[in-house]
Formats: structure tokens, C-alpha cells, sequence
């Protein structure tokens, strides 16, 4: 990994990442964003799929747009620091998630700030997608299967997720089933903290399949 800092910018980057792109996510991440292709627009979040030799990726800007938001994370390390260290952690652990290979901070001053995180594009479509469209027994069973797999992995590494809705999931062309969101996931101090947030995620799981497969049927 490699770091870069200036009076208003911080960027961490990964040694796979293209030299060029780590240089134009330095100079200016906000063009590379206006260029590439968006994926979902929220207030405190956009998310784009840019594509650069060959190769695809997801950025992400996180942005504080009140005064509240910006107190509270002028206090913490940026959103984007925060998911660019779980996933890694994660990836290098064996979780099937994408291994970011770039985050970027900028602040300007105390209650001004928003950040960027890069990570590789994974093809696909999403959980919700394919229970809504498929209804395959043989592949239902290979997903809940890679679901226990993952929630068991979570256990061992002390983290849960805050956010298990099924369009988190990818199902690639493989059959290969990726965690694609981190931003709210959470590490824990002891099992007893893990098992009981773990939970509370099993049953959003849950309830999201259960939504998807209603919807199937409408």
C-alpha cells in the first residue's frame, strides 16, 4: 500500500492499482466521478462504475451535507477510511468481499469534509434480483449454504452487519455469492456482542428474501 498526504487530502492506495489512476484519484477523485457511470444517487452517497484499462471498478463519495453529519464525523476517521479497513480486513481473511485498492480524504476544515473509496467492480446480479427472477432449487440451496458459510466467518473475525438486505449481495455468473456493501458493518469486542448484532442481521436477512420472494409472485 502506498500513502499520500497534503494540507487537504490524504489517499491510500493499493500496489495493484494502476499508477495513472492512483495519480488522477489524487489530483482530482471529483472528475473521475462526474465521468463514470452512476449506480446510485443518495444524499450522503454516491456510488458510480468507472472504468479505466480494461478493468472496472466502484467509486464511491461519501458526503456530509448538514451541520450535524459534518460535527459528527469531524470527530472520527472518514466513512470511506472506515470501509476501506474493514473490507481489507475482511478480503484478506477469505470473506467474499471486493478488496478495496483506494481511499481518498479530504477535509478543508473542521466541519467540511467528504471521502472516496475505490474497490474492483464484481459482474453479476444482485441477491434480490435473482429471487425475484429464478427459482432454481439446486442454486437456492448453494445460496444459503455461501449465507451460513459467511455469517460463520463474521462470527470467528467478531463482525456483523448492519445492513444485510439482500441488493447487498452479488450472485456472480459463477454462482459465487459476494458481500458488496460494507459501509455500516461493525467490529466487536467479544462473541457475546457478535452473536447478538448477528442476529438482529440474520433476521433483516430474513425479511429481505422473504420480500423478494413475495415479490416474485405478484
Amino acid at each position: 500500500m502506498t500513502s499520500r498526504r497534503s494540507l487537504t487530502r490524504a489517499a491510500y492506495c493499493d500496489a495493484s492499482l494502476p499508477a495513472d489512476l492512483a495519480e488522477a484519484l489524487w489530483e482530482c477523485p471529483e472528475e473521475l466521478m462526474a465521468g463514470a457511470a452512476p449506480l446510485q444517487v443518495k444524499d450522503l452517497r454516491h456510488v458510480a462504475c468507472l472504468e479505466w484499462a480494461s478493468q472496472k471498478y466502484v467509486l464511491k463519495r461519501y458526503t456530509d451535507t448538514t451541520w450535524r453529519h459534518a460535527a459528527k464525523h469531524s470527530l472520527q476517521r472518514s466513512r470511506a477510511w472506515k470501509t476501506w479497513t474493514i473490507s481489507r480486513r475482511l478480503a484478506d481473511a477469505g470473506v467474499a468481499t471486493p478488496r478495496p485498492v483506494a481511499c481518498i480524504e479530504n477535509c478543508w476544515g473542521p466541519l467540511r469534509r467528504d471521502s472516496f473509496l475505490m474497490y474492483p467492480y464484481v459482474e453479476g446480479e444482485t441477491l434480490r434480483s435473482h429471487l425475484v427472477n429464478e427459482s432454481d432449487a439446486a442454486q437456492a440451496r448453494g445460496i444459503w449454504r455461501q449465507l451460513r458459510e459467511l455469517w460463520q466467518q463474521l462470527r470467528q473475525l467478531r463482525v456483523s452487519l448492519f445492513d444485510s438486505q439482500t441488493r447487498n449481495f452479488i450472485l456472480c455468473p459463477a454462482g459465487r455469492l459476494w458481500v458488496i456493501d460494507l459501509d455500516k458493518a461493525r467490529f466487536h469486542w467479544s462473541q457475546y456482542f457478535t452473536a447478538r448484532y448477528q442476529r438482529r442481521a440474520w433476521m433483516q436477512l430474513l425479511h429481505s428474501v422473504d420480500s423478494a420472494v413475495r415479490h416474485r409472485g405478484m
